[in-house]
């Protein structure tokens, strides 16, 4: 409150004391002096405590402070001074004595608060349209929490249990009042007949009952109570996959838009149900993802985070945040069981910090797990479905391994490799080689599993268990219930059946339509010159009856015996000594190895071996490690003494037959997951073996290797610091657990907690005020049209005054009293004024809010409602009155300066030798004012455009405070007899001003490659309106009188002209205030409607830029994801011919950190596939040619180079106001910079800018745009948009219709690009008209300014045109010469707007649009619009007074005593 004290003194006293020292010697006590002083600083004291302690803003509360001490000011001085009561009875009487004058200067004075106050309600109604929305969303709700996946958008699960009792401690800590818990969910609503809603919010909270639906979903979907619905959603599986699944369900009600029915919004569809419900459904039991927290009342939502944070902070444990402990003897182990479970870098700073007073003693060690994909030597080693295999295929293709559950192909043994699992975990029964493809029987049915990866596995049969691999058509023999294997063979048009079951082993085979049991007994069949019948047990023996030796068989016609294999086919041929790792089992024979020997693979207990000269093992991509599971491979790094330097690699003995003289490419599987495949070379140092270090044998079954940190950050796609276990031994177990619970908060548990009520009524007032804002820019200029007003009305009833306040000061009233006289009569009609003009703000308001409204309705939105707060009334009341007394205060300076015997003898003024005072001041004001403002340069950025406002206004403050010195001081101190040195100083300083705007930009001293703003511009604009004023009010009079002296028209107009100029020109501060009048608005006019011309042309290519050759776009949300591929055909079309759809492009979106090395900004990230690019994509602005010549082989050259992308326009298009790009950070072509994962700051990518994409991509088509397989793959993007083209015959809103009905069901939204665009383009342009018609307003106080001007020249000047009527002008004369003043003074103000703003609108251009590409368009329409438009106005607003002019007698104007 001190503060505020001193200020209200501080503003209070220059008014009060200057009434005290004019009447000190008229009040007869001191106490009165110091009343007269301290009197309105008390008032307006107590007026500021009132209303501080009403909760008013600063400008309301400051306003009224200010006017209360003006008022309490001119009120106190007719307590305690007879004169001043003189004076104020007089003020009071000339009120009402000239209702008329009185009413005039009212009409001036209530402009500057019906314009504030009109502001002002435009932006509350705006700020109670979208407020009311507000409440109605959130309703009690103040704080929402929740975690989110910001690289998804999905919410996580959060336990049931954990939210109560967050709701419950912040209930009973007196922070909450109410809490909710519940799941929020994004769904597609569906019913049976194919109408449908693509996306509407689903809200299950406890305590709720039943399903029920909003009136606005139950109105588009026309349900009611009893109606089934399909409700449909996604959700993200263990995986990261998107899982979509639906559900239907039976509507118990239909709910009002009131309360919860409002949740998704007043104009959203809703689903609503109790959350038990939404749990079983979505299969959440006991999860929740949504708690709502209603604050007591008196807590404010943003200051109470920190004590919600707090209190959830000691709620939170150590399990709740996804830490996992393991405690064996001394040792514990700490991990995180969330994301990718890792342990961050901010968990592991603070071990570090704490470290030494946890573990003591003991010893602690980092471990990073960096789980493969794939490690490469000469071949690929890992390529098999397990670590155990039962049988090897060779073929001309490559190598098929199978195991129990799964089968494997590697192309030519050391290529690529895929496999395929049984489904849920069923065994595979039997496998037959096909030529390019395997036959496998397993406990779901018969697939066919093609070496081609890119082809599809064939399910010949589904849901049955199938023994035999094999495609015939006879049922199988009666074979025994128990069987333990089947072998199935195909030679010479015979099928063969091999049956090893309980009680035996039997071979049939198939001939003449009827399966015979054979003689022989085995259990696999192979074919090598004849079938061969086999078994482990008993060896081979061919279908002629040869038997091989007593060796061990094995699958494949092989024998194994004393370290050798063998091939039989009836004759036993060795084939190669095999590896002492072999395990005997499986073996297989591949001719024509690397060293033209026969290759020989062989199982082991690891994998596979291949000795084909040298040995190579294989390695499945996952092992199965007891109580932990199936888990990848996996190298491993600690910060102890085992990880070796960095590029190297310690491998374990199943890498033991790598060549460790060779580098091996190692892929992470993070990283290859997120779509880097770039390898990582290492080196190999030796063995893990030769560490001695405890515990290390017991990882040889869990890694295959170990390497640096450093390594395995770059590997695994950690952030710096990351961690996956913390391992501890001999440490303080029990202070590491309670550490844990400490650290365990809001943050470890990536919480989000959430102001979103007061959020968004922050954001609605945010916006509103920027509206009140630009109507408050706007409407400044007629603010200031209506304060010349003022000032015209002021300098003519003074000028009607004169002799009234002669009298009036011969009878003994000083100066001041004049000046007190006009401030009293002033504070009457500014009040009523202040008081009208914000009844009038109201009014203007409630229409600039309709025609908001019917813009919005035409596009099918809603308007503002009309809605305003007292405060912004009082704001606009308050500040009006104080513009208005300043005003006031400032024009009775001038006029109080009376000589009385010059006014009594209705003398005109003379002007006084000798320099005025005023001259002097304002020169040492306009150079010191120059001075400061280039001083000022050096303390804004070196960056800011407002260095080149501040450039222009010292120039134009010099210019106005030097040329005086020449044209007016030193002609007068020196005795020069020059005439006019007035007129000549005003006009100098016009036409300097003038040249010094036609002065290029490069002499500004100011940074080059920084252009200036819109504030120099508009700060220019003005300046220039006034120069103008200055050389037409002093240079336009003469000019035309020559002209007529010396021309043909002397005789015909000279009189009537030089009459008609003679008076503007003998009042030439009144003539240059209507033209400023005029010339202000015009100006404001003029610019906002070129700028709109401007926009129209260079947004009529909008729609090409955002659509290219595509006409429709089909889209939706990260939420419900498209699940259309680019194959049209296959999207279920019932309504539509997909026939007529001739190109469909598909969009990702994913959300990304763009660092360009010295900062870093989150944006959208887009990804487009094939059928985008070949159908033209979007239009490009620039590109680098090296891409390709055309835009179109720029787009191509993305499908093969993976690190080119696209930015949009804001990336390039700079803001004047900072000298930055609009998006913050600029991205010119062939910049490298970095796209980050949202959520792994680990997984990035490095970059090149290749192209800018159109001018409007800003508006329509922002994102950085690249190949949609890395957006995909490395970012988790998914598609949001289809861009839809057809051939050029067919409607697209037709089109747009039917895929709507079909697709409207899968969550996809549906649009014609050309509507939607223009509809945007509609409201822009029907808005900026709103504008132009909100600034005309000042055009209309000007017209109505010179009629009132021209009624009271007519009173004033009856004697003078009863003298030309007597000197022998007629009526028409009379009429002649009016209509010219009138019409010299309008269209003067007219014209010189009107020339200075298309300067204005071709300064513009130059530096804003062309380099956009866009060509000059002048508003030719709208400059001859407004400028013959306003002088028509003009003559019709002056017909009355002119007629009357006309209508006096030379008896009637002689005769008149006044």
């Amino acid at each position: 409150m001190l503060i505020e004290t001193i200020a209200v003194i501080a503003l209070i006293t220059p008014i009060s004391a200057s009434a005290a020292w004019s009447l000190r010697k008229d009040v007869e006590k001191k106490w009165q002096i110091f009343l007269l002083y301290i009197g309105p600083i008390i008032d307006a004291w107590f007026v500021w405590l009132l209303m501080d302690w009403l909760d008013f803003g600063f400008v309301a509360t400051w306003g009224c402070t200010i006017s209360a001490g003006i008022i309490s000011n001119l009120l106190i001085q007719p307590m305690l001074s007879p004169r001043r009561l003189m004076v104020f009875r007089l003020s009071w009487q000339q009120v009402l004595r000239r209702p008329r004058q009185a009413a005039l200067m009212m009409a001036g004075l209530l402009v500057a608060s019906s314009i504030i106050t009109s502001s002002l309600v435009i932006g509350d109604s705006l700020d109670a349209t979208l407020s009311k929305e507000v409440e109605a969303v959130y309703g009690d709700t103040d704080v929402l929490i929740f975690q989110k996946d910001r690289r998804t958008g999905f919410s996580f699960d959060i336990d049931i249990n954990l939210t109560s009792s967050f709701g419950q401690q912040l209930t009973q800590q007196g922070i909450a009042d109410k809490w909710l818990h519940g799941i929020d969910t994004t769904v597609t609503l569906s019913k049976a007949d194919g109408l449908a809603l693509p996306s509407a919010g689903w809200y299950a909270y406890e305590g709720w009952t039943g399903v029920s639906i909003n009136q606005v979903a139950a109105d588009e979907l026309s349900l009611s109570k009893g109606d089934p619905l399909e409700v449909a959603w996604f959700s993200l599986t263990d995986d990261g996959e998107l899982l979509r699944e639906s559900r239907n369900v039976t509507i118990t009600s239909v709910i009002s838009m009131d309360g919860k029915g409002s949740m998704a919004g007043t104009k959203s569809p809703a689903l609503f149900s109790d959350l038990g419900l939404a749990q079983e459904l979505q299969s959440k039991t006991s999860k929740v993802n949504m708690l709502r927290v209603s604050l007591v009342d008196e807590r404010d939502a943003t200051g109470s985070i920190s004590a919600i944070e707090e209190i959830l902070d000691d709620l939170i444990n150590a399990e709740d945040s996804g830490f996992e402990v393991t405690t064996e003897g001394d040792s514990m182990s700490i991990s995180n069981g969330e994301g990718l479970g890792r342990l961050d870098g901010n968990f592991m700073s603070s071990w570090s910090e704490n470290k030494s007073t946890l573990i003591g003693q003991g010893t602690s060690m980092e471990v990073l797990q960096v789980p493969l994909i794939q490690i490469q030597q000469g071949a690929k080693i890992m390529s098999l479905p397990d670590d155990r295999i039962e049988e090897i295929l060779i073929d001309d293709e490559g190598v098929w391994y199978v195991s129990g559950g799964a089968v494997s192909f590697q192309k030519q043994g050391g290529g690529s490799s895929h496999e395929w699992q049984v489904p849920d975990g069923g065994l595979v029964n039997d496998v037959t080689l096909l030529d390019d493809s395997l036959l496998v029987a397993h406990s779901d049915g018969l697939v066919e599993v093609f070496t081609d990866d890119d082809k599809e596995e064939t399910h010949h049969i589904e849901g049955e268990e199938i023994i035999v691999a094999a495609q015939f058509s006879q049922d199988l023999p009666d074979l025994p219930s128990t069987i333990f294997s089947m072998d199935y063979l195909h030679t010479d048009g015979e099928d063969w059946l091999a049956v090893s079951h309980l009680l035996g082993k039997e071979v049939y085979r198939y001939q003449q339509g009827e399966w015979e049991l054979t003689e022989f007994e085995g259990e696999w069949l192979h074919y090598d010159g004849e079938v061969l019948i086999g078994s482990p047990t008993d060896g081979w023996i061919t279908k002629s009856g040869i038997e091989s030796p007593e060796y061990s068989a094995v699958k494949g016609g092989l024998l194994v015996d004393s370290g050798a294999v063998y091939r039989f086919n009836g004759t036993t041929t060795v084939v190669k000594d095999f590896a002492q790792e072999c395990d005997e089992r499986v073996f297989a024979i591949q001719s024509g190895g690397v060293q033209e020997n026969d290759a020989l693979f062989c199982s082991s207990d690891f994998g596979v071996i291949i000795d084909d000269g040298s040995l190579s093992p294989r390695l499945p991509l996952t092992v199965d490690i007891g109580g932990f599971g199936i888990m990848p491979q996996m190298f491993l790094a600690t910060d102890g003494n085992l990880s070796p330097p960095s590029g190297d690699i310690l491998i374990s003995s199943r890498l033991s037959l790598l060549n460790q003289s060779e580098n091996v490419l190692v892929n992470g599987l993070v990283p290859w997951a997120y779509g880097d495949t770039l390898p990582t070379i290492l080196q190999i140092e030796g063995n893990m073996s030769s560490i001695d270090a405890p515990g290390l044998d017991e990882l040889e079954s869990i890694i295959i290797g170990l390497i640096n940190l450093t390594d395995a950050e770059e590997l695994a796609s950690a952030s710096e610091g990351e961690r996956s276990i913390l391992v501890i031994n001999q440490g303080n177990q029990s202070q590491i657990l309670e550490w844990l619970d400490s650290i365990s908060g809001v943050d470890s548990m990536n919480l989000k907690i959430v102001p979103a009520k007061e959020n968004a009524l922050a954001a609605a007032e945010e916006g509103a005020g920027a509206l009140s804002a630009m109507f408050l820019v706007f409407g400044s200029f007629t603010i200031g049209a209506g304060l010349l007003l003022v000032l015209t009305i002021v300098m003519m009833l003074a000028e009607s005054r004169r002799v009234d306040e002669a009298i009036i000061r011969s009878i003994g009233l000083k100066r001041s009293d004049m000046r007190a006289l006009a401030l009293m009569e002033g504070m009457f009609t500014s009040s009523i004024a202040s008081f009208l003009g914000g009844l009038f703000g109201l009014l203007l308001a409630w229409i600039v809010s309709a025609a908001f409204s019917s813009v919005f309705a035409s596009a099918g939105a809603d308007g503002i409602a009309y809605s305003f707060n007292f405060e912004s009334v009082l704001i606009g009341m308050s500040l009006g009155f104080v513009i208005a007394m300043l005003t006031l205060w400032l024009t009775a300076l001038w006029t109080s300066k009376l000589n009385i015997v010059q006014a009594l003898r209705s003398i005109s003024p003379t002007r006084k030798r000798g320099i005025p005072w005023w001259l002097l001041l304002s020169i040492i004001l306009f150079i010191g004012a120059g001075a400061l403002s280039g001083l000022s340069i050096f303390t804004v950025e070196s960056s800011s455009s407002l260095r080149f406002a501040l450039w222009n206004i010292m120039a134009s403050c010099l210019i106005i405070g030097i040329t005086p010195i020449f044209t007016y001081i030193i002609p007068h101190t020196r005795g020069l007899s020059i005439r006019n040195t007035s007129r000549n100083t005003v006009s100098s300083i016009g036409i300097l001003l003038a040249l010094w705007a036609l002065s290029p930009d490069s002499w500004a001293p100011v940074d080059s490659g920084i252009k200036p703003d819109e504030v120099t511009f508009a700060v220019m604009g003005i300046i220039q309106v006034f120069a103008g004023v200055m050389i037409f009010t002093s240079f336009a009079p003469l000019m035309v009188n020559w002209i007529i002296q010396k021309s043909f028209l002397a005789k015909k107009i000279g009189p009537v002209a030089k009459v008609a100029l003679a008076y503007p020109a003998a009042v030439p501060v009144r003539t240059a205030v209507i033209m400023g009048m005029f010339s202000l608005t015009v100006f404001s006019v003029i610019v906002l409607a070129g700028y709109s011309v401007q926009f129209e042309e260079h947004s009529s290519g909008y729609v090409e830029d955002a659509s290219g050759d595509f006409e429709i776009l089909l889209s939706s949300s990260r939420q419900i994801p498209l699940e259309l591929s680019s194959n049209q055909h296959e999207w279920n079309l019932t309504h539509t011919d997909p026939n007529e759809i001739d190109a469909v492009g598909i969009v990702n979106r994913a959300v990304v950190w763009v660092d360009d090395g010295d900062e870093k900004i989150g944006y959208v990230l887009r990804g487009v596939d094939d059928g985008f690019i070949n159908h033209g994509a979007i239009p490009l602005e620039d590109w680098n040619r090296d891409l390709g010549s055309t835009q179109k082989e720029a787009w191509n050259s993305l499908k093969t180079n993976q690190d080119i992308v696209f930015v949009d326009s804001s990336f390039a298009l700079i803001d004047p106001n900072t000298g930055e790009s609009i998006s913050g950070m600029t991205l010119p072509i062939g910049k490298s910079i970095s796209l980050i994962d949202i959520s792994n700051p680990g997984n990035s990518r490095e970059v090149v800018v290749g192209g800018i994409l159109s001018q409007s991509s800003q508006l329509f088509s922002q994102g950085i745009w690249m190949n949609g397989e890395i957006v995909e793959e490395k970012y988790g993007g998914v598609p949001t948009r289809i861009y839809v083209s057809h051939e050029s015959g067919d409607s697209s809103s037709q089109l747009e219709k039917s895929l709507s009905k079909d697709l409207a069901g899968d969550g996809v939204y549906t649009s014609v690009i050309e509507d939607e665009i223009l509809v945007i383009l509609g409201l822009i342009f029907a808005i900026l008209a709103i504008f132009q018609a909100y600034l005309a307003l000042g055009l209309i106080v000007g017209i109505a300014g010179i009629g009132v001007v021209t009624y009271r020249s007519v009173s004033e000047r009856s004697q003078q045109i009863g003298m030309l009527r007597a000197l022998g002008f007629r009526k028409s004369s009379v009429l002649k010469t009016m209509l010219t003043e009138i019409s010299w003074v309008s269209l003067l103000g007219l014209i010189n707007g009107a020339l200075v703003a298309m300067a204005f609108h071709i300064a513009l251009h130059r530096t804003f649009w062309e380099e956009q590409g866009a060509d000059l368009i002048l508003p030719w329409f709208e400059v001859t619009a407004v400028v013959f438009g306003g002088w028509i106005l003009v003559l019709i607003a002056t017909i009355i007074p002119v007629r009357k002019a006309t209508q006096i007698t030379p008896s009637e104007a002689l005769s008149s005593p006044d």
